[in-house]
């Protein structure tokens, strides 16, 4: 929880789904170089080490030491649920300054790793993030479980062109099951078709441009989606969030250094400009704090020495939100160049946004 505003430096039948030939074929892209078996119990940093890029890293179903550092075009492939990495004796990531990650890729400013591919295995009870990446062009995680880790389910932080795509992102509970962040231009990185449920958000875009939010079910977070203006040069903007389901996001947060409280909030944009929030199912989202409600705006955060920027030019759009508390829309963004239109709601703050 304490990444969330600030700046970086870097069910049976629910997990069955991971394995399911449904999940596994899409994004499916081809490998053209050769394929290491690992047996479960030995290493994967071993064969990551020795395969040249465009190899296939393929691990049986059973118990994996994770830590894994890759800095190559490589595809690790497990068997669905039952691939399972959780934390061991070696944390390779420590070497790329990446500490408590399930697996890091970790490029460098100007120089991304690109076209890694990490899918249908489970990252589980790491101190830091399940999957993290900094630095990366076209990191794909597809049909992974990330489930209990101590920061982020999912992550990647610099990184341009990323899929997140039929992902299980449970019980994260300090920061987000799925986070893009610290980016100008993010060139369309997709967030879309996963399940985030029990994190503190669900979802959250921040200090970044021009990702894509859609499709997800997102439920039982503090907060089911946030866009963040952390302060920082740049802002926040230009991001779409559409299609998704966000229901029951009633958990209760408590507040931790900058981070306020949360509980009971839909999707919160907290400043940020020329976002679009579309097509959204917004429901039995409640709470009674500030931040609490269907489609809330709010201006950012202060940077150290300045005032915090409005919620500005972004667009609200044919939502479908009822049953939000203490409103289904809430206007609170510090600007008039917000727009409301064709939403089915019944209350919003103030009044007409319906």
């Amino acid at each position: 929880m304490r990444q969330i505003f600030a700046a970086s430096v870097g069910a049976a039948v629910v997990l069955a789904g991971l394995a399911s030939p449904a999940a596994a074929g899409q994004a499916d892209g081809r490998t053209t170089g050769r394929t290491h078996v690992v047996p479960p119990g030995h290493s994967i940093q071993r064969a990551v080490d020795r395969a040249r890029p465009g190899d296939t890293i393929r691990l049986k179903a059973g118990y994996y030491e994770g830590g894994v550092l890759v800095r190559k075009r490589l595809t690790i492939r497990g068997e669905g649920n039952k691939t399972i990495l959780r934390p061991g004796r070696h944390d390779h990531c420590a070497k790329a300054k990446a500490p408590g990650m399930g697996i890091c890729v970790i490029g460098r400013s100007k120089h991304p790793v690109k076209g890694v591919t990490i899918r249908n295995l489970t990252v589980h009870g790491f101190k830091g993030s399940g999957v993290h990446g900094m630095y990366t062009d076209r990191l794909t995680v597809l049909a992974v479980l990330a489930k209990k880790n101590g920061e982020y389910g999912i992550a990647e932080y610099r990184s341009t062109r990323g899929q997140f795509v039929w992902n299980w992102t449970l019980d994260n509970s300090a920061d987000a099951g799925l986070y893009v962040g610290d980016i100008t231009n993010a060139h369309g990185t997709e967030v879309a078709h996963n399940h985030t449920s029990g994190n503190t958000l669900g979802v959250l875009v921040r200090h970044a441009h021009h990702v894509d939010v859609h499709d997800n079910e997102i439920t039982r977070n503090c907060v089911g989606v946030a866009l963040v203006d952390d302060g920082q040069k740049g802002g926040q903007g230009h991001n779409k969030v559409w299609k998704n389901k966000v229901a029951k996001n009633n958990r209760s947060c408590a507040a931790h250094g900058p981070v306020p409280p949360f509980g009971g909030t839909g999707v919160l944009l907290f400043g940020g400009e020329h976002n679009t929030i579309a097509k959204n199912i917004v429901k039995d989202n409640r709470g009674r704090l500030p931040y609490s409600g269907g489609i809330v705006l709010f201006p950012g955060v202060a940077p150290e020495h300045g005032s915090a920027r409005p919620a500005r030019f972004n667009l609200i759009q044919a939502n479908r939100a009822f049953r939000n508390r203490p409103y289904d829309l809430v206007n609170k963004s510090g600007s008039k160049t917000n727009r409301f239109r064709h939403n089915k709601c019944r209350t919003s703050n103030p009044r007409g946004l319906c």
